[in-house]
């Protein structure tokens, strides 16, 4: 398949791509460990990262203990910080781009975890970037590695590399169809793949969006993670189009129906949960690609999500009681997709 035929197929399914490097210092315990870590080597690992991004990009620097839960909620909603790091109120911090592209925790599993995030499939892109960041750092600090081994890190399923390659699909005609389980275990099996929901390990794929990442790090170098995984990536968005094309002949009218009612509700709506939002959404966002709808692009749909999301909205606009927030949502929402629709 051509550049210009795979651009075609992904560019509706593949919401967004990741690369993420785990990384530690020598002889600093493993952030999880019991041992007391010396102040002064703290110090040290902090000011090491942040001379690493220093002259690279734009960045904010954030310590855990100085966010609410409220902003540290927001941050993982916009997938720049991960649940776990969210609960180290003791040590944590962040390295946070200004465009929210690259983002550098300390102290969540590991010491130093790299990752930058791109729109749409861009794999390369994502690991130029942060292989640039990652350089800097060797630099600045005794990243702990091993001839054999590769990158140490706490949890021995990342060794070798340390890389997590993963995109992030939409994939809502193989779950209207009922074989996403089925197309999801294949894809385990035959590429070594894992499969997460939107947050990453443990949770639920709202939206009908799911995360593909390698499993594999140990052994295998970087530009071939890569390639397994847009390999895999490319293959299930072409298993979701013919999904559509099934759909579509087959429930024509209920499916077309189903999504202007879900449109219909959006513009209408009073009041909005993160739920039905998402639900919603969903539907639309299969209605631009049919082509049945007359929005042209499922991106302002997106960051729609991430800015109606509860802890963002409670943000935007200092609203913290649930319902209000639900009536602000699906205000934002029809002004938003009014304005996409002129």
């Amino acid at each position: 398949m051509d550049v210009k035929a795979t651009q075609e197929l992904t560019r509706f399914n593949v919401i967004s791509s990741r690369i993420r490097l785990a990384r530690n210092i020598e002889g600093l315990p493993f952030p999880n460990a019991k041992t007391r870590v010396n102040a002064e080597r703290m110090r040290a690992l902090f000011a090491g990262a942040e001379n690493a991004a220093k002259g690279l990009f734009e960045y904010d620097f954030y310590f855990m203990k100085d966010l609410t839960s409220v902003q540290k909620l927001a941050m993982v909603e916009r997938h720049v910080i991960s649940p776990a790091l969210q609960q180290n109120s003791a040590t944590g911090a962040v390295i946070l781009e200004k465009s929210q592209s690259i983002s550098v925790m300390l102290n969540e599993e590991d010491h130093v975890r790299e990752q930058c995030k791109e729109d749409g499939f861009n794999l390369p892109l994502a690991y130029k970037r942060i292989n640039r960041f990652d350089d800097r750092l060797s630099a600045e600090l005794p990243v702990a590695f091993d001839d054999r081994l590769g990158y140490l890190t706490a949890c021995p399923t990342n060794l070798g590399t340390g890389m997590r390659a993963s995109t992030m699909l939409f994939l809502p005609a193989l779950k209207l169809a009922g074989s996403i389980e089925t197309a999801l275990t294949k894809f385990v099996k035959q590429y070594g793949l894992t499969v997460r929901g939107v947050y990453g390990e443990g949770s639920s794929a709202l939206g009908d969006m799911y995360q593909l990442s390698n499993t594999r790090t140990l052994g295998i170098d970087e530009e071939s993670i890569i390639e397994i995984i847009e390999r895999a990536t490319v293959e299930m968005c072409l298993h979701e189009s013919r999904a559509r094309e099934k759909l579509a002949h087959k429930q024509g009218v209920q499916l077309y129906d189903k999504v202007a009612r879900s449109y219909g509700i959006l513009l209408n709506a009073y009041m909005l949960t993160s739920a039905e939002l998402m639900s919603l959404i969903s539907d639309v966002k299969l209605g631009v690609i049919l082509n049945i709808l007359p929005l042209k692009d499922t991106k302002p749909l997106d960051k729609l999500l991430v800015l109606c999301s509860a802890a963002n909205l409670a943000l935007a606009t200092g609203e913290a009681d649930a319902e209000q927030r639900d009536i602000t949502r699906a205000t934002l929402v029809k002004s938003i997709l009014k304005e996409v629709n002129k």
